[in-house]
Protein backbone atom coordinates (compact mmCIF):
# COMPACT_ATOMS: atom_id res chain seq x y z
CA UNK A 1 0.00 0.00 0.00
CA UNK A 2 1.23 3.29 -0.40
CA UNK A 3 2.70 5.20 2.10
CA UNK A 4 0.82 8.34 2.65
CA UNK A 5 2.22 11.71 4.31
CA UNK A 6 0.15 13.37 7.85
CA UNK A 7 0.82 16.86 7.72
CA UNK A 8 -0.21 18.64 10.70
CA UNK A 9 0.05 22.73 11.72
CA UNK A 10 2.98 24.09 14.20
CA UNK A 11 2.36 27.80 15.54
CA UNK A 12 5.92 27.56 17.15
CA UNK A 13 8.99 25.25 17.32
CA UNK A 14 7.67 23.51 20.36
CA UNK A 15 4.71 23.09 18.75
CA UNK A 16 6.24 20.94 15.96
CA UNK A 17 7.88 18.86 18.02
CA UNK A 18 4.53 17.69 19.96
CA UNK A 19 3.32 17.33 16.77
CA UNK A 20 6.16 14.71 15.31
CA UNK A 21 5.75 13.35 18.61
CA UNK A 22 1.92 12.34 18.23
CA UNK A 23 3.19 10.69 15.18
CA UNK A 24 2.90 13.99 12.32
CA UNK A 25 4.90 12.97 9.72
CA UNK A 26 5.55 16.93 8.55
CA UNK A 27 4.44 20.38 9.71
CA UNK A 28 3.66 23.20 8.04
CA UNK A 29 4.30 26.54 9.65
CA UNK A 30 5.32 30.16 8.78
CA UNK A 31 6.28 33.73 9.93
CA UNK A 32 3.63 35.26 11.55
CA UNK A 33 3.96 38.50 8.87
CA UNK A 34 4.07 35.92 5.86
CA UNK A 35 1.43 33.39 6.36
CA UNK A 36 -2.05 32.94 7.13
CA UNK A 37 -1.39 32.47 10.70
CA UNK A 38 -0.63 35.76 12.04
CA UNK A 39 -0.73 35.51 15.48
CA UNK A 40 1.66 32.51 15.15
CA UNK A 41 4.84 32.52 17.31
CA UNK A 42 7.12 31.22 14.74
CA UNK A 43 10.58 33.75 14.55
CA UNK A 44 13.34 33.35 11.58
CA UNK A 45 15.34 31.75 14.62
CA UNK A 46 12.27 29.48 15.11
CA UNK A 47 11.86 28.52 11.66
CA UNK A 48 15.49 27.49 11.40
CA UNK A 49 15.41 25.36 14.57
CA UNK A 50 11.94 23.37 13.32
CA UNK A 51 13.58 22.68 10.11
CA UNK A 52 16.93 21.30 11.23
CA UNK A 53 15.06 19.47 14.19
CA UNK A 54 12.46 17.82 11.71
CA UNK A 55 14.96 16.89 9.20
CA UNK A 56 17.28 15.35 11.84
CA UNK A 57 14.74 12.87 13.38
CA UNK A 58 13.65 11.95 9.78
CA UNK A 59 10.56 14.44 9.52
CA UNK A 60 9.60 17.23 6.44
CA UNK A 61 8.96 20.80 7.07
CA UNK A 62 6.86 22.63 4.56
CA UNK A 63 6.97 26.91 5.01
CA UNK A 64 3.77 29.00 4.50
CA UNK A 65 4.03 31.99 2.32
CA UNK A 66 0.66 31.57 1.32
CA UNK A 67 -0.66 35.35 1.98
CA UNK A 68 -2.07 37.36 -0.54
CA UNK A 69 0.51 39.63 -0.85
CA UNK A 70 0.85 43.79 -1.67
CA UNK A 71 3.49 45.41 -3.06
CA UNK A 72 5.31 46.64 -0.13
CA UNK A 73 5.56 42.72 1.21
CA UNK A 74 7.39 41.82 -1.60
CA UNK A 75 11.15 43.25 -0.46
CA UNK A 76 10.43 40.90 2.81
CA UNK A 77 9.16 37.93 0.45
CA UNK A 78 12.31 37.93 -1.40
CA UNK A 79 14.33 38.42 1.44
CA UNK A 80 12.42 35.28 3.01
CA UNK A 81 12.99 33.25 -0.08
CA UNK A 82 16.95 33.91 -0.69
CA UNK A 83 16.72 32.75 3.44
CA UNK A 84 14.58 29.39 2.23
CA UNK A 85 16.95 28.72 -0.51
CA UNK A 86 19.57 28.13 2.27
CA UNK A 87 17.58 26.33 4.66
CA UNK A 88 15.91 23.75 2.34
CA UNK A 89 12.85 23.05 4.24
CA UNK A 90 10.74 20.36 1.85
CA UNK A 91 8.52 22.77 0.34
CA UNK A 92 6.73 26.26 0.21
CA UNK A 93 3.46 26.37 0.05
CA UNK A 94 1.77 29.44 -1.89
CA UNK A 95 -0.88 31.06 -3.36
CA UNK A 96 -0.58 34.01 -5.00
CA UNK A 97 1.15 34.05 -8.24
CA UNK A 98 3.52 36.55 -7.83
CA UNK A 99 4.67 34.90 -4.43
CA UNK A 100 5.42 31.68 -6.66
CA UNK A 101 7.58 33.72 -9.28
CA UNK A 102 9.50 35.00 -6.53
CA UNK A 103 9.99 31.60 -5.38
CA UNK A 104 11.02 30.51 -8.79
CA UNK A 105 13.78 33.10 -8.81
CA UNK A 106 15.12 33.15 -5.78
CA UNK A 107 14.54 29.91 -4.12
CA UNK A 108 14.75 27.58 -7.11
CA UNK A 109 15.38 24.47 -5.23
CA UNK A 110 12.79 24.43 -2.91
CA UNK A 111 10.00 22.81 -4.22
CA UNK A 112 6.45 24.95 -4.79
CA UNK A 113 3.26 23.55 -3.27
CA UNK A 114 0.37 25.76 -4.11
CA UNK A 115 -1.65 26.64 -1.17
CA UNK A 116 -5.85 25.37 -0.97
CA UNK A 117 -6.07 29.08 -0.81
CA UNK A 118 -5.49 29.19 -4.31
CA UNK A 119 -9.10 27.62 -5.16
CA UNK A 120 -8.05 24.65 -7.13
CA UNK A 121 -11.47 22.92 -7.98
CA UNK A 122 -10.11 21.03 -11.21
CA UNK A 123 -8.33 19.08 -13.54
CA UNK A 124 -7.40 21.95 -16.07
CA UNK A 125 -6.18 24.06 -12.83
CA UNK A 126 -4.65 21.62 -11.41
CA UNK A 127 -2.36 21.00 -14.54
CA UNK A 128 -1.71 25.20 -15.24
CA UNK A 129 -0.10 25.26 -11.99
CA UNK A 130 1.88 22.16 -12.54
CA UNK A 131 3.34 23.61 -15.63
CA UNK A 132 4.05 26.53 -13.73
CA UNK A 133 6.47 24.63 -11.69
CA UNK A 134 4.36 23.06 -8.57
CA UNK A 135 5.29 20.03 -7.38
CA UNK A 136 2.07 19.79 -5.34
CA UNK A 137 -1.29 21.04 -5.22
CA UNK A 138 -3.42 21.04 -1.86
CA UNK A 139 -7.19 21.00 -3.44
CA UNK A 140 -10.00 22.99 -2.51
CA UNK A 141 -11.91 21.78 0.47
CA UNK A 142 -15.21 22.79 -1.17
CA UNK A 143 -14.88 19.36 -4.00
CA UNK A 144 -16.58 16.49 -3.68
CA UNK A 145 -14.96 12.44 -3.97
CA UNK A 146 -16.07 11.90 -7.51
CA UNK A 147 -14.28 15.36 -8.42
CA UNK A 148 -10.68 14.26 -6.40
CA UNK A 149 -11.09 10.91 -8.26
CA UNK A 150 -11.49 12.09 -11.68
CA UNK A 151 -8.51 14.87 -11.22
CA UNK A 152 -6.19 11.60 -9.77
CA UNK A 153 -7.14 9.77 -12.45
CA UNK A 154 -6.16 12.21 -14.96
CA UNK A 155 -3.58 14.23 -13.26
CA UNK A 156 0.11 14.25 -14.25
CA UNK A 157 1.93 11.13 -12.37
CA UNK A 158 4.19 13.16 -10.73
CA UNK A 159 2.54 16.13 -9.81
CA UNK A 160 1.15 15.27 -5.78
CA UNK A 161 -2.39 15.66 -4.37
CA UNK A 162 -2.54 16.90 -1.10
CA UNK A 163 -5.89 17.51 1.12
CA UNK A 164 -7.47 18.81 4.05
CA UNK A 165 -9.08 16.05 6.30
CA UNK A 166 -9.74 18.29 9.37
CA UNK A 167 -10.28 21.54 10.42
CA UNK A 168 -12.80 25.02 9.39
CA UNK A 169 -14.59 24.76 6.34
CA UNK A 170 -14.82 28.29 5.62
CA UNK A 171 -17.80 30.52 5.04
CA UNK A 172 -16.03 31.83 1.50
CA UNK A 173 -14.17 29.88 -1.26
CA UNK A 174 -11.51 28.35 0.85
CA UNK A 175 -10.48 31.08 2.91
CA UNK A 176 -10.38 33.79 0.64
CA UNK A 177 -13.25 35.93 2.70
CA UNK A 178 -13.50 39.56 3.76
CA UNK A 179 -16.09 39.49 6.21
CA UNK A 180 -13.23 39.45 9.01
CA UNK A 181 -11.81 42.91 7.27
CA UNK A 182 -15.09 44.31 7.14
CA UNK A 183 -16.42 43.52 10.54
CA UNK A 184 -13.47 43.69 12.54
CA UNK A 185 -10.26 45.23 10.49
CA UNK A 186 -8.62 42.30 10.68
CA UNK A 187 -7.54 40.25 7.30
CA UNK A 188 -8.00 37.02 6.50
CA UNK A 189 -6.01 36.89 3.44
CA UNK A 190 -2.98 38.25 5.33
CA UNK A 191 -3.58 35.68 8.29
CA UNK A 192 -5.38 37.64 10.72
CA UNK A 193 -9.15 36.48 10.65
CA UNK A 194 -11.34 36.69 13.96
CA UNK A 195 -13.73 34.07 12.84
CA UNK A 196 -16.65 36.31 12.27
CA UNK A 197 -18.75 33.48 10.68
CA UNK A 198 -18.31 31.57 13.92
CA UNK A 199 -19.94 34.42 15.88
CA UNK A 200 -23.20 33.95 17.86
CA UNK A 201 -25.60 36.31 15.95
CA UNK A 202 -29.27 37.26 17.19
CA UNK A 203 -31.28 36.80 14.17
CA UNK A 204 -34.93 38.78 14.19
CA UNK A 205 -37.52 37.65 11.29
CA UNK A 206 -39.62 40.48 10.29
CA UNK A 207 -43.63 39.70 9.73
CA UNK A 208 -44.59 40.66 6.16
CA UNK A 209 -47.77 41.91 7.14
CA UNK A 210 -46.77 43.49 10.61
CA UNK A 211 -43.56 45.87 9.91
CA UNK A 212 -41.54 46.50 12.59
CA UNK A 213 -42.69 43.64 14.47
CA UNK A 214 -39.04 41.64 14.73
CA UNK A 215 -39.32 37.67 15.81
CA UNK A 216 -36.34 36.80 16.92
CA UNK A 217 -34.80 33.14 15.44
CA UNK A 218 -32.81 31.60 18.46
CA UNK A 219 -31.30 27.84 17.60
CA UNK A 220 -29.68 27.46 21.34
CA UNK A 221 -28.89 29.71 24.37
CA UNK A 222 -25.83 30.98 22.26
CA UNK A 223 -27.85 32.46 19.52
CA UNK A 224 -27.83 31.57 15.87
CA UNK A 225 -24.51 29.97 14.07
CA UNK A 226 -25.96 31.43 10.62
CA UNK A 227 -22.58 31.31 8.72
CA UNK A 228 -20.67 28.84 10.20
CA UNK A 229 -20.90 25.38 8.66
CA UNK A 230 -19.63 22.23 10.54
CA UNK A 231 -16.22 21.89 10.73
CA UNK A 232 -14.42 18.64 8.49
CA UNK A 233 -14.09 15.69 9.34
CA UNK A 234 -13.18 12.80 6.96
CA UNK A 235 -11.96 10.17 9.65
CA UNK A 236 -14.46 7.85 7.93
CA UNK A 237 -13.32 8.47 4.69
CA UNK A 238 -10.23 7.56 5.17
CA UNK A 239 -10.10 4.19 3.64
CA UNK A 240 -11.31 5.57 0.56
CA UNK A 241 -9.41 8.47 0.23
CA UNK A 242 -6.13 6.56 0.52
CA UNK A 243 -7.25 4.14 -1.88
CA UNK A 244 -7.54 7.41 -4.31
CA UNK A 245 -3.61 8.02 -4.19
CA UNK A 246 -3.75 11.18 -2.33
CA UNK A 247 -0.36 11.79 -1.42
CA UNK A 248 -0.42 14.04 1.93
CA UNK A 249 -3.55 14.43 4.33
CA UNK A 250 -3.61 17.94 5.76
CA UNK A 251 -5.59 18.72 9.12
CA UNK A 252 -6.21 21.95 10.66
CA UNK A 253 -6.14 23.15 14.18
Amino acid sequence: MKEIELLAPAGSFEKAKVAFIYGADAVYCGTSSLSLRARADMKDDDLENTIKYAHNIGKKVYVTLNIFAWDEKYEEIINMAKKLEGLKPDGVIAADGGIVEVLKEYCPSVPINVSTQANIVSLQNAKFWYKQGAKRVIMAREMNKEQLKYIMENKPKDLEVEIFVHGAICFAFSGRCFLSDFMSCRSANLGDCSQSCRWSYNVYMEEKNNPGNLMPVDTSEHGTSIMSSKDLCLIEALPEIIDMGIDSLKIER
